[in-house]
């Protein structure tokens, strides 16, 4: 009776899911024996709930089981070995069918399917796995029985064969003779120029158009796949000849049209191969791959140019400042006792007011050491430094950064759709139009444009004003005032403000995807389809509704925390003695106990396996979950046998991912050599496909985790980032000016038990805001992302905005709580936190929100269905766009939500530890990144903008194989009877799958595929 109570225990937690109605238990009754009572009903609730019936390599949900059991009466019914295609199960499909109102598809139906996919999937370029659960949809619309997988993916083939027969079929239509001919000659690599002519000089016996004409020519496709060698003067020449030769094509425009995932996809496919290769697909196939990489390819090389546009002008300002400083300490020595020599000034001329300074001052203070006291000052007094810092830009400019910045100017195609930056617009085109004028000057101050804009902004230098003399009408001298332009600074200034400019989007690139129009990141039919993204973002309609449960919850945590800090010895807040301002107060809460028993159970692991050689965790990995089935090749077809491939693709993914190289990896393995891996790199092994590998093994690390252990599912992630070295030849590497010296930083988002659910790669510079909300979009695994751990650089009040809009908790470790303030609802409420008055700051502009409800929700959209980048989004909504009305709104929205936040951080010091241990695992997790990607002294030594990501992810993709076998290591430990009940609860919550002592990542490792890593005992070993 005890066993039948567990499973009706089981059966309620579930019951909602797997209840039989009074029909179903009917049908399921009238079956002859207990154990076809349960296979009907389980193949009913499992049709239910996956669309489909299960096969062989389906393992039943137990809660099903124990559910459907309770219901039936039949308790002690095994399932295993119950055979889902035999002639009994085929009559139950029928009866299901039946029952349910499903037919069962035929081959009319297969034709229906496959054009529904041509037509409305494959445009989209899903992945496999989200067309697998597109079509179940769709059967299910249609009241059809799933096909057998073996037919389902030959289905799948067959639309995708007809889908790309035609789409190449249409973009070739559009494909002109001379298209056709320049993409001819983009390939053929005879007679090509060596890399470094291809920015020959223009010859002097010929036209400079032809000169350019020929020098244009002479690029071909490798020199396209290269990315810019960094932000500096010689490399930009070479990238505007790049892009001019990609657009001398005239690729129709309807190419932009194309999901930028689908061209993506065939962009990748000829990045991947040679140019001999590409030459053997058929015409059709060949010149519209290639029209969508030229177009792809273009709106990089355009991105990567305003990068380097970008860089360059703060690079003018920034080297302006170091120089100017480097000087002040060079040639200003700082004065000792300044403060007692103004002392003695100050009272020896109060003493003698009607004195002589050489009789009163010089005694007591020399002439030398007021000298050297006045250039001390003069170094910080700020017009001073402006004027040097200014005086410097200028040289730095006209010497070296002017000639490729007028080139910049002149390729890129600037827009506005805000009418205020229309002059800036006016502004550039004037520089351009007078970039050969040698006169200091502007001829006539009254035609330059964008004078207002620049004028009061520190560029007092940009216009003059001179005293000159003019005749009057009656012979007269009259003195007036002339306004003059100095030219090189007029176009400095201007250069700075486009600058801001273009990082918000206020002015945009034509032809450009970062850079592009705000517009085209906006989900184009929100407005006619307003209530679908209202739904699919779980946010109300009304806006008021929207206001009115944000606003209880703001006033019930002020309330809260009003009412309780007084009583919290944890939090205080004192008032400062200067300004009688108040300020937040913690006190550090008690260290914890340290754990006892993990080091001995760190040893029993040791003892069991004592050495295990990370490529083996990669291998066993694979053969337990099958991440490898994600890595397709980007080509058409593939001839290499299964074995061979998986060796392959193992051995690449773990020289990627370990750092240390195909070459080295490739020695320990005699029926494998570096071209072979090479191959596999190139054709197999990509961003895309490595990520979809890590989703597979995080999903299964989430499945494999035994609660009793690990606790119950997490839904939180704790995120920060890390800087990695790396060659700088490109333009992701920056000098971070914290942790000294140029490279990258990799984001990380990590569980509490340490698997890595998403990592990117990102800039020293770019905004960690961004690259959080990035990973809670777009993980893809199965865990239900709600909370998000940060520290004081991943949280803003954008981020709070966004946070909240997007249903998940943003809770940062705020190392500057002291100066936190407090937002109330309206002023008439401020008088009910008389405990909080000091740290009270304003109310929030509720109508603003109200009116603005509807933009706020179009943004959101725009960030949800990924149709723009939340770096990007942030750039818009920044400081620099203060005066955007969403931008507005979203501060009062943010302003809001960060501080029920700090009410709840406030007054739970449970939270506060509970953000602190989750940004601890990320801290741990670094050092381990850094024993895996040891290679090469874990520097990334690529300047290839995509090599240098598919690094981070192989590494990442090494360090969930790790995580996923650590924990099957330590639960098969601990279910020995002499650990059940060993562990303290220090040490469980202190238990980490980040363990590597008994790992060995060095050395040269052949690959055995037919070797196994034995983890868990044989069922018949008695465990001593």
């Amino acid at each position: 009776m005890s066993a039948q109570t567990e499973l009706y225990q089981e059966a309620i937690a579930t019951a909602e899911f797997f209840m039989l109605d009074s029909e179903e238990i009917a049908i399921a009754n009238r079956k002859n024996t207990a154990e076809n009572k349960l296979a009907f009903t389980v193949m009913l609730k499992f049709f239910q709930t996956e669309r489909r019936f299960p096969t062989r390599n389906d393992v039943i949900d137990q809660s099903m089981l124990s559910t459907l059991a309770v219901q039936l009466n039949c308790y002690d019914i095994n399932l295993d070995n119950y055979d889902w295609h035999s002639r009994t199960s085929e009559r139950f499909r029928r009866e299901i069918r039946l029952l349910l109102g499903y037919a069962k598809a035929t081959e009319a139906d297969s034709e229906k399917l496959i054009n529904w996919l041509t037509i409305n999937v494959l445009p989209l370029a899903p992945t496999l796995p989200q067309i697998t659960e597109q079509v179940y949809q769709f059967l299910s619309s249609q009241r059809l029985e799933p096909f057998k997988p073996a037919q389902l993916d030959r289905y799948i083939a067959s639309s995708y064969y007809r889908f790309e027969r035609q789409f190449f079929a249409d973009i070739f239509k559009q494909l002109s003779p001379a298209i056709i001919e320049s993409i001819d000659v983009i390939l053929n690599d005879v007679n090509e120029l060596d890399d470094e002519e291809v920015a020959v000089a223009k010859d002097d016996t010929v036209d400079q158009q032809d000169a350019e004409i020929k020098r244009l020519a002479q690029i071909k496709l490798k020199h396209l796949k290269k990315d810019i060698a960094g932000a500096r003067l010689k490399n930009v020449g070479v990238e505007i000849d790049k892009l001019k030769r990609l657009r001398t094509l005239n690729l129709p425009d309807s190419l932009a049209s194309i999901s930028r995932k689908l061209r993506r996809k065939y962009y990748t496919r000829i990045f991947a191969e040679l140019p001999s290769g590409i030459k053997e697909h058929k015409p059709q196939t060949l010149y519209a791959s290639m029209a969508i990489f030229c177009h792809f390819r273009s709106e990089i090389l355009t991105d990567n140019l305003v990068n380097a546009f970008m860089q360059l002008i703060n690079k003018i300002r920034t080297s302006a400042e170091i120089s100017v400083n480097k000087d002040i300490l060079s040639e200003v020595r700082c004065v000792n006792g300044k403060f007692d020599i103004l002392y003695t000034l100050a009272g020896t001329a109060v003493e003698n007011p009607s004195g002589i300074i050489k009789d009163t001052i010089y005694p007591k203070v020399s002439k030398e050491k007021l000298s050297d006291l006045v250039k001390e000052l003069m170094s910080n007094k700020g017009t001073w430094y402006q004027y040097q810092v200014q005086r410097k830009m200028r040289s730095t400019y006209s010497h070296a950064h002017r000639r490729v910045l007028i080139m910049l100017l002149e390729i890129f195609v600037f827009r506005t759709n805000n009418q205020d930056c229309f002059d800036i617009l006016r502004a550039i085109e004037f520089i351009k139009a007078n970039k050969n004028i040698s006169d200091k000057y502007y001829p006539d101050a009254g035609i330059v444009p964008a004078t207002t804009v620049i004028a009061g902004k520190g560029c007092s230098q940009v216009i003059e004003e001179q005293d000159s003399t003019s005749d009057a009408s009656n012979e007269t001298a009259d003195k007036t005032k002339n306004v003059r332009i100095n030219r090189i600074n007029y176009e400095v200034a201007i250069l700075e403000e486009l600058y801001k400019l273009l990082d918000c989007k206020q002015i945009w690139v034509e032809g450009a995807y970062r850079y592009r129009n705000p517009e085209e990141d906006l989900p184009k039919d929100f407005d006619s389809n307003a209530e679908y993204y209202y739904k699919k973002l779980a946010l109300p309609i009304d806006g008021n509704d929207y206001v009115q449960t944000l606003q209880a919850s703001l006033d019930y945590n002020l309330q809260q925390l009003n009412n309780s800090i007084t009583d919290n010895n944890k939090v205080k807040i004192v008032r400062t003695k200067k300004n009688n301002v108040g300020k937040i107060k913690l006190t550090p809460y008690d260290a914890q106990i340290e754990p006892s028993n993990l080091i001995a159970l760190q040893q029993a692991i040791n003892r069991r396996w004592s050495t295990i050689n990370l490529i083996d965790i990669l291998k066993e990995t694979d053969l337990r979950v099958g991440f490898t089935k994600h890595f397709h090749t980007v080509a058409t077809r593939e001839s290499i046998s299964e074995d061979k491939l998986l060796k392959r693709l193992l051995l690449s993914l773990y020289a990627i991912g370990s750092n240390t190289g195909l070459k080295r990896i490739s020695a320990a393995n005699d029926d494998t050599n570096y071209s072979d891996l090479r191959y596999i790199k190139r054709r197999f092994i990509n961003i895309a496909n490595t990520r979809q590998a890590i989703t597979e093994i995080v999903n299964a690390i989430l499945e494999v985790r035994n609660p009793r252990i690990w606790g119950s599912a997490t839904t939180g992630c704790a995120c920060d980032s890390t800087k990695v070295s790396s060659w700088d030849q490109n333009l992701m590497a920056e000098w971070h000016t914290r942790y000294h010296g140029r490279g990258v930083m990799i984001y990380w988002h990590v569980d509490k038990n340490a698997a890595c659910i998403y990592s990117q790669l990102k800039t020293c510079s770019s905004s960690e805001v961004g690259s959080m909300i990035k990973g809670v979009l777009d993980h893809c695994t199965k865990m239900d992302m709600k909370q998000s751990y940060v520290d004081t650089h991943g949280q803003s009040t954008i981020g709070f905005a966004f946070s909240h809009l997007l249903h998940f908790d943003l809770l940062p470790r705020l190392k500057n709580i002291k100066k936190q303030k407090l937002y109330y609802s309206t002023a008439k409420d401020k008088g009910n936190y008389k405990n909080l008055s000091s740290i009270l700051k304003s109310s929030i502009n509720w109508d603003l929100i109200k009116k603005y409800y509807h933009e706020v929700v179009k943004y959101v959209a725009a960030l949800r269905i990924g149709t723009v980048e939340p770096e990007v989004m942030l750039k818009i909504m920044s400081s620099d766009n203060d005066d955007h009305p969403v931008y507005q709104a979203l501060t009062e929205i943010g302003n809001a939500v960060k501080t029920i936040f700090l009410c709840r951080y406030l007054m739970s010091e449970e939270l506060r530890i509970e953000i602190h241990e989750a940004l601890n695992v990320v801290e741990r997790l670094n050092s381990i990144m850094g024993f895996i990607f040891y290679g090469k002294l874990g520097e990334i030594s690529t300047n290839n903008r995509e090599d240098q990501e598919l690094a981070i992810v192989c590494l990442h993709l090494l360090q969930v194989c790790m995580v996923y076998l650590n924990t099957l290591i330590i639960q098969e430990v601990l279910s020995d009877p002499i650990w059940q009940s060993r562990l303290t609860p220090e040490d469980m919550r202190a238990l980490t799958p980040l363990i590597h002592s008994h790992i060995n990542p060095y050395g040269l490792f052949p690959l055995d595929l037919n070797t196994r890593l034995v983890i868990e005992r044989p069922k018949t070993m008695v465990v001593a």
